[in-house]
């Protein structure tokens, strides 16, 4: 077994040598030297990019392999660690990530501690595909590479009872998770509009308090059949080239409506003028996707799962806020982000599914 390698310049060539072997993907040579380089710039986990040099025959090894890791910083690293966001993300890739043709990189080795508080993912490097940006804000083009992956994954697992129980699964229906979550937003509500509250219209700021003191029902609300979503699926999250994309930091898998992921990355990810302009046509799409993938919804149910799941990345970036130091580009990213997703939530009517 592969011992844990926690920190990226704790690495070696020769447990990059065992692992690759493991993996199947290098044969007789070793991997004789290597460097690194972080990359990203992840609140929980810290990414590095490794390049390789062999020795031997080393044909059909990869030259550069990215490694996941546990965030060097103690408080980020601590509260990751108790949520179990290591733990899930580890899991999901040794469980479920082969039972969907979503597009996600290879993993050639996974190893966490017994306290699930440092962890290690070795995965294939997709450069030169790279994640968008939260501030800018998805294209067109972008957002319809987002809605077949996003169909391909909720297809994959809908209606599947066999995810409902898993532990590394969040599920707000089970073990009172959902009035957890709404204690834990109570708190932080005050100290988020305090940080990134500032442009938000008074109108906004009263469906974010609504909102807050009404989460365990919004969670647990949800009649329907249900799939397994990302539930993080942002721009930030997804690499992109021209023509594809790929998904990743999967910290977050859900048990939710069939509609959660396109409808967050719409509500996060998309400028609110784009978005009120392409999400009759993106959702349209999207549900022609599910039914040739055999989800059959009606288009009505799958309009008013989107409207109602406009609320579901609001526990995200509220509590998500907790996780983040202060700093020019993460402050702004959450006041862009907070901005988009009530104005989504106002424009769709969602407090029609609130008490």
């Amino acid at each position: 077994m592969l011992e844990l390698i926690a920190r990226p310049a704790d690495m070696t060539p020769e447990w990059m040598t065992r692992a690759l072997r493991e993996a199947g993907v290098l044969g007789e040579g070793r991997v004789s030297a290597l460097d690194y380089e972080y990359i990203g710039t992840g609140k929980i986990g810290d990414n590095a990019r490794f390049t390789l040099h062999y020795a031997g025959d080393a044909s059909g090894a990869p030259a550069t392999v990215v490694g996941k890791f546990a965030a060097e910083d103690e408080t980020a690293r601590s509260l990751a660690g108790a949520q179990g966001a290591y733990y899930t993300e580890v899991m999901f890739y040794r469980h479920l990530a082969e039972r969907t043709a979503m597009r996600i990189p290879t993993v050639y080795a996974s190893v966490i501690s017994e306290a699930r508080d440092e962890f290690i993912l070795l995965m294939q490097d997709l450069a030169p595909a790279e994640p968008g940006s939260q501030l800018i804000g998805a294209t067109l083009a972008q957002t319809r590479m987002v809605l077949g992956e996003a169909a391909k994954l909720a297809a994959a697992f809908y209606g599947d009872d066999s995810v409902m129980e898993l532990d590394f699964v969040m599920n707000a229906a089970r073990n009172g998770s959902g009035e957890l979550a709404q204690q834990y937003l109570q708190q932080c509500w005050p100290t988020f509009l305090e940080r990134f509250g500032e442009n938000l219209s008074e109108e906004a700021k009263a469906f974010g308090a609504r909102y807050v003191n009404a989460h365990n029902h919004f969670a647990t609300r949800h009649p329907g059949p249900r799939t397994l979503v990302h539930g993080d699926l942002r721009i930030e999250n997804i690499l992109f080239t021209d023509d594809s994309c790929w998904t990743v930091d999967w910290q977050t898998p859900q048990i939710s409506s069939p509609v959660t992921d396109i409808t967050y990355f719409l509500g996060s990810s998309v400028e609110v003028e784009d978005r009120r302009k392409w999400e009759r046509e993106i959702i349209g799409e999207y549900h022609e996707r599910l039914a040739g993938l055999g989800v059959d919804l009606p288009f009505e149910e799958v309009w008013a799962q989107y409207r109602e799941q406009s609320m579901h990345g609001l526990l995200l970036t509220i509590l998500g806020s907790s996780f983040s130091s202060p700093g020019e580009r993460s402050d702004r990213m959450f006041r862009t982000v907070i901005e988009r997703q009530l104005q989504h939530c106002l424009d769709l009517d969602a407090g029609d599914f609130l008490p």
